[in-house]
């Protein structure tokens, strides 16, 4: 593990750290410190040639942080970048999702069986004639996907989940094979993220 020091080693470096923690102080910011990996840049590769060092910080002044008393900094791995990303949360929490919204979800299209459900759920109506009988026909087709989409779990949930083995698996330099399953599955939850936030 690499720590910030060893960047300013030669005396250039050296006289641009000096110059950077001027600033800092000159501008009254303060490191908010961070909860998560201990760094910020990890170049993935294996054995000795690992490299891990934190570069990035969130900084701000004491003012900013008596407004925002309960603000704190996150360090969350990426599976898709050397990067992790810097994540400063508020205070305010939306609260679980009580599962209350009906609606169709783009990324249900990814699994095979969506067809079958809707095919079905729309057969038990039997024929359509009128409006009436097209809002049962579509109440009943939702219904069932509700209950269908639930193999999927709440994705916020599951990414939260799949993020902390990963950052286990990161803290405890894990076999990359075991590295690699777990961010296939963070890169499917994202997409599922993602299109959530589309719609």
């Amino acid at each position: 593990m690499w720590d910030f020091e060893h960047l300013s080693a030669t005396p250039r470096g050296e006289s641009q750290m000096v110059a950077f923690r001027d600033t800092l102080e000159i501008c009254g910011l303060v490191d908010l410190g961070f909860v998560g990996v201990p760094f910020t840049y990890d170049n993935k590769r294996g054995g000795g040639g690992n490299v891990k060092v934190r570069l990035d910080r969130a900084v701000a002044t004491n003012a900013w942080r008596n407004l925002f008393a309960y603000a704190s900094v996150l360090h969350v791995p990426s599976p898709c970048s050397d990067d992790v990303a810097i994540v400063l949360k508020g205070s305010v929490d939306p609260g679980p999702d009580d599962g209350k919204q009906r609606r169709y979800e783009l990324f249900w299209e990814r699994d095979m069986s969506l067809p079958e459900v809707i095919k079905e759920a729309w057969e038990a109506v039997g024929v359509v004639h009128n409006m009436s009988q097209l809002g049962d026909a579509l109440s009943k087709t939702m219904s069932d996907l509700r209950l269908w989409s639930k193999k999927f779990g709440n994705i916020t949930r599951e990414l939260a989940k799949s993020r902390t083995q990963l950052e286990e698996l990161m803290n405890m330099n894990a076999d990359l094979q075991d590295i690699s399953r777990v961010t296939d599955k963070m890169n499917e939850l994202l997409y599922q993220e993602e299109m959530l936030w589309l719609q």
